[in-house]
């Protein structure tokens, strides 16, 4: 992401301008001064009145204003928030979360892990299911399957030769 696009995404959205003044009209309402708050929090008085303007873009200031005046987080959701990502996934990206839903519902969450499987294995049990087409590669399996176990929900303690084979983490 070039600078120039990351600092039009940080300019001051709404929801920050919403909070800083939320957390404001709270302040002025416990007669705090910005200096109080500094004090409650030890963030500077530059940056109270940054996050007051909704300029700080660090959500754990807003936080730590936040719990110092008792400002419940949970009003965020009269903000009105649109839940809809900044950026639309490639189609290569839905194609892969698809084939991860698939695996981690019929590979994953079954006993099917239990004694460990290659790559190989999964393929031919996903198109034993009719879960992919034959000609699916095994690249794109063994892409999930990493993904999978950097996120602990598959181990791979052993391999054979360069394939590695997956199984469930013993809890």
């Amino acid at each position: 992401m070039s600078s120039n696009n990351r600092k039009d995404r940080l300019v001051s959205p709404a929801y920050r301008e919403k909070l800083g003044k939320s957390l404001l009209n709270k302040r002025i309402e416990l007669n705090y001064t910005r200096k109080d708050i500094s004090i409650l929090t030890s963030i500077t008085e530059n940056t109270i009145n940054s996050i007051e303007k909704g300029i700080t873009t660090n959500i754990d200031y807003y936080v730590e204003y936040a719990k110092a005046v008792q400002y419940p987080l949970e009003t965020l959701l009269d903000f009105k928030i649109p839940l809809k990502p900044l950026n639309e996934l490639p189609k290569d990206r839905i194609e892969s979360l698809k084939l991860t839903s698939k695996i981690r519902e019929h590979i994953v969450n079954t006993n099917f892990l239990n004694k460990g499987k290659t790559v190989a294995e999964i393929k031919e049990e996903l198109v034993r299911l009719k879960l992919v087409p034959k000609d699916i590669t095994s690249v794109a399996i063994a892409g999930v399957m990493r993904n999978l176990k950097n996120d602990e929900l598959v181990s791979s303690e052993e391999t054979t030769g360069r394939k590695a084979i997956y199984i469930k983490p013993k809890n």
